[in-house]
């Protein structure tokens, strides 16, 4: 590998290397960062709007349906921790599913939020650390941020409902923000979420024969640790493939185990055939649609 890879390429990543999903290393984020200037965007335009959350100076992308009412369904959504690395071109692949999800959940206004430490296909980046893609980054800084972003981007929508939907590492802040700011969100939608940090870290370094990254000490919040905290009001959607080598189905049913313990309405969907990036599949869209037409009759 050379020089530039070596010193791009995350943990993770590496991992996905290592069990032959690329057939190459690709680019971190930051080097498709470098290269942006030379390609079209991949990602649909929207509309930019910084905001500024726990010292945070945070990018959103907002899309919005053709016909909107005076108080429209929110849906804010969060990358996971390979942003950049999806697609060649590349693409800020959480921009075009806010866009799609725009274009077809009627009455929506759909918010791709950019973590704080990453770079888009632009290479404008939001402030912080992205940290080594080892789930070191869900921690109570970066929740607190994107919680604080979510109330900037209520101010402004004026939504009649909000709903959080994350990827990955995306989705287990999504379900961290669920339990530590319970009264934020109506719904919740998880795609691939790494629930059980703790089990998932393990579950990682298992795959990278105990590469010891793994087992470095992080301040990252768990969403199981979190689950009773979560209002048994809110909504929860769950999709994971059975195929997943990366967040293995067992994460999202014990995280809903414990949510519906507690008298939470929670589902999960055990996608055949499917593995991890699920967020541009079909299936997840109409998933998404179908949580937003069952808030408008709660």
């Amino acid at each position: 590998m050379s020089k530039i890879r070596t010193r791009g390429c995350r943990a993770a990543i590496t991992l996905f290397c290592c069990l032959g999903v690329w057939s190459a290393c690709q680019p971190s984020a930051h080097e498709v960062a470098a290269s942006v200037s030379s390609q079209a965007p991949a990602s649909p335009a929207g509309e930019t709007w910084w905001v500024t959350a726990n010292g945070l100076r945070l990018k959103t992308n907002i899309s919005r349906n053709a016909q909107l009412s005076a108080r429209p369904i929110l849906v804010v959504v969060l990358h996971g921790d390979l942003l950049g690395v999806q697609a060649v071109p590349p693409s800020t692949y959480h921009y075009v599913f806010a866009a799609r999800a725009a274009a077809k959940i009627d009455d929506a206004v759909a918010v791709a939020l950019l973590r704080p430490g990453y770079r888009d296909h632009t290479g404008e980046r939001s402030d912080g650390e992205q940290g080594l893609t080892t789930g070191d980054n869900y921690t109570p800084e970066v929740v607190d941020a994107v919680a604080q972003a979510i109330d900037q981007l209520k101010a402004k929508i004026n939504p009649a409902r909000t709903v959080l939907a994350g990827h990955s590492g995306g989705a287990a802040i999504t379900a961290d923000v669920l339990g530590r700011w319970p009264s934020q969100v109506d719904a919740a939608f998880l795609v691939a979420c790494p629930c059980d940090l703790p089990a998932w870290r393990k579950h990682m370094q298992q795959m990278q024969n105990n590469n010891p990254i793994w087992s470095a000490p992080v301040k990252s919040l768990s969403p199981l640790d979190l689950a009773a905290k979560v209002l048994p009001s809110a909504r929860v959607r769950l999709l994971v493939g059975a195929d997943d080598p990366v967040t293995p189905r067992e994460l999202s049913e014990r995280y809903a185990e414990a949510l519906r313990a507690h008298g939470v309405d929670v589902t999960v969907a055990i996608l055949p055939g499917l593995g991890h990036d699920l967020l541009l599949e079909p299936i997840a869209l109409d998933s998404l649609r179908n949580l937003v037409t069952s808030l408008r009759t709660k």
